[in-house]
């Protein structure tokens, strides 16, 4: 499918994946990065060939302007100078019955403060409930990773799951949570949840 989506905040914009991304993206996908240290760090990270796979896979999916209708990733770019600083994106916790979880991710350190992360959560939930008839998102994190259980608790997301003493981080164990939202509690948020990121879609076709 061809076209350009584009959602844009305050402080960051939601957009495709672009060539001039994938150099950047393919350093932020080497290991010693810090960001590996609180995104699923209890995951193996990808070796070099598999990080060439994944921008392989992109460059050619970017070419070939080949996006599916809801987009299934979108590029976190810095809402000023357009840079690549993180990416959103969802996957079928199952498809059957529609469920959609999502990710968040910021790479660069210097953008994990001043709310980036909580405002590109807000832009992709408000995307994929308007794009879809979705029933609920929700996402899972650990609860080491403060920044993400606040933003579940900023948006007013419910704590709907916490296996405790799960996973295993930098041996030490903490609890899996997961953070979900209805359609119809996202939908009737207080206006003020999004006065800060006014929305503009150019094309999602």
């Amino acid at each position: 499918m061809t076209g350009d989506s584009t959602l844009t905040g305050a402080l960051v914009g939601l957009r495709d994946w672009h060539l001039n991304d994938l150099a950047a993206y393919r350093q932020w996908l080497r290991p010693h990065h810090e960001w590996h240290a609180w995104d699923g760090p209890y995951f193996p990270r990808p070796t070099d060939a598999q990080a060439d796979e994944i921008c392989a896979q992109l460059r050619r999916r970017i070419t070939a302007a080949d996006w599916p209708i809801p987009r299934t990733s979108l590029v976190i770019a810095d809402r000023d100078s357009d840079v690549l600083v993180g990416s959103v994106s969802w996957y079928y916790e199952s498809e059957v019955t529609d469920w959609r979880r999502i990710g968040v991710v910021l790479y660069d350190p210097a953008s994990w403060s001043g709310g980036r992360g909580t405002e590109a959560v807000r832009l992709w939930a408000d995307y994929l409930f308007s794009s879809t008839e979705i029933a609920r998102l929700d996402f899972a994190t650990w609860s080491g990773h403060t920044a993400m259980c606040a933003i579940g608790s900023k948006f007013g997301w419910t704590e709907e799951a916490r296996f405790r003493d799960a996973p295993v981080v930098r041996g030490q164990r903490y609890d899996s949570v997961v953070y979900g939202v209805l359609r119809r509690e996202w939908l009737g948020r207080p206006a003020g949840l999004s006065a800060h990121a006014a929305i503009a879609v150019d094309s999602v076709g």
